[in-house]
């Protein structure tokens, strides 16, 4: 089987296990308390489904850059996956969080990966999250983007 074909049925079988909504599709109809984000905002969850700590990001580097986007962001943690996405923005306590996926998120280890910063509209401090397909979150670190 190819790596590419592997890592597909892994997806596949690790979204299937997800007890909580994919981070960019609407809250699942049979979920007994759904998240409703507005347009353009990710359903988001702290820790894994068993209250248990998904992850933790220790080190951001850089810790600013341009609006423009494309900064390479350096992240530091632990419990990251070859399926764990970086998100930009502000979490709310409705559980959404308004932001951007960073762009070519590229897996070291599972403590280390790279990531490329999306542009965004404003000069803004917003926190960078790591995720699961399934939407949990580690705790955020700063990022500010600069005008």
């Amino acid at each position: 089987m190819t790596r590419t074909r592997r890592r597909t049925a892994l997806l596949i079988a690790a979204l299937a296990l997800c007890t909580l909504p994919p981070v960019h599709s609407a809250p699942r109809a049979e979920a007994a308390d759904p998240v409703r984000c507005a347009p353009g905002a990710f359903p988001v969850r702290p820790g894994a489904p068993d209250g248990a700590p998904q992850g933790q990001l220790v080190a951001l580097r850089p810790d600013a850059g341009p609006r423009d986007g494309g900064t390479q962001l350096a992240l530091t943690g632990t419990g990251l996956t070859p399926y764990t996405r970086v998100l930009l923005g502000t979490l709310g306590p409705d559980g959404c969080l308004t932001g951007r996926e960073a762009m070519d998120v590229v897996l070291l280890s599972d403590t280390s990966l790279f990531a490329v910063a999306p542009q965004w509209p404003a000069a803004a401090t917003v926190s960078v999250y790591a995720a699961t397909p399934c939407g949990q979150i580690t705790n955020g670190l700063a990022f500010s983007y600069l005008g």
